[in-house]
């Protein structure tokens, strides 16, 4: 079975803020596909646009929602699965273990739970997946598990944290996801969205063809615009906002991703250094072809925000300055 063109909608309004002003980020990129077993997934060649309300970053055109659900529902977890913690879900965690012991934590989107597994023992853990075999895994790890039904309907649990790890940018509209969450979260709870960075200086350079946006799945990227945007819209406190590397990577492998990176982009902008140096040297006057840039997944690309939920009667309280490493 193979997701051709005509399964790729263009995008007529953020899907942050439902805006439909927006400027334009670079050039159109060319399209791919994508495998998994028995099924092909075709991305057509698309642009990234920014919102000129709320500063979200998104991509059009996008597969369909029903092409995205059949992803979903075929894709292998272990996609997602690692032997350690990155640093984004270290960060996370540094957050969630100020919590008292005891607090109720829902990891929305938790995949196999392997980042609330470790906090078992101390603290009461929820999860939300969408993939049975993935949601069976976190079952076994010791999460307690909802279905999506569960969150729309009544729930006498109330949340001492919500956890978003590498979700957001996976939803066609983050906004009534998160008023839904909202409603789930005790007075003074927190709300921990980590995601792409939108203002990494490699993601503008042409985020179109930065590696975030030509992942299938990735439909959006958050900025420190957006965040602050969401704070007046769901009457949150912005905390903190810190960015950090997705990856733990070695000098070398940094090395070698930066060297690749600068290539491919002094061959694109045609620069003297290209015509030539670069275009003497085995291997690297390759990137002379390439239709897109390489992967560059070594700088602060991700970002951890943290908002607070307040109580109903200090909604009308400024939030408080973030802070941002």
């Amino acid at each position: 079975m193979s997701a051709g063109l005509a399964d790729n909608v263009a995008i007529r309004s953020c899907p942050g803020c439902d805006s439909p002003e927006f400027k334009a980020t670079g050039p159109e990129a060319p399209g791919f596909l994508v495998e998994i077993p028995g099924r092909k997934f075709r991305q057509s060649d698309y642009v990234v646009r920014e919102c000129l309300n709320c500063g979200l970053l998104y991509r059009t055109p996008t597969l369909s929602d029903e092409t995205l659900s059949d992803y979903y529902a075929h894709v292998s977890f272990q996609k997602w699965e690692a032997t350690q913690y990155h640093p984004i879900e270290r960060a996370v965690l540094a957050v969630l273990k100020l919590l008292p012991p005891g607090s109720r934590i829902l990891d929305y989107g938790c995949s196999s739970g392997r980042l609330l597994s470790a906090l078992c023992r101390d603290y009461e853990c929820y999860g939300s997946e969408v993939n049975s075999v993935a949601a069976k895994e976190a079952s076994a790890r010791g999460l307690k598990m909802l279905e999506p039904r569960d969150l729309a309907g009544p729930l006498a649990v109330k949340f001492d944290a919500i956890v978003l790890v590498d979700v957001f940018e996976h939803v066609r509209k983050p906004l009534p996801l998160l008023r839904q969450l909202m409603q789930r979260a005790a007075d003074g709870a927190l709300l921990v969205i980590a995601t792409g960075n939108g203002d990494a200086a490699a993601c503008r350079r042409d985020p179109a063809q930065f590696w975030y946006f030509r992942t299938l799945e990735h439909l959006c990227m958050f900025t420190e615009r957006y965040a602050r945007q969401l704070s007046v819209a769901l009457g949150l406190s912005l905390k903190s906002l810190t960015k950090v590397c997705h990856y733990d990577l070695s000098a070398r492998e940094r090395a070698v991703l930066w060297l690749l990176d600068f290539a491919y982009w002094q061959f694109r902008r045609r620069t003297f250094l290209a015509r030539t140096l670069l275009s003497l040297l085995p291997k690297i006057r390759n990137a002379q072809s390439w239709t897109s840039a390489p992967p560059y997944t070594c700088t602060r690309d991700h970002v951890v925000a943290v908002f607070l939920i307040q109580r109903l009667t200090d909604r009308s309280l400024p939030p408080t300055e973030a802070t941002s490493r």
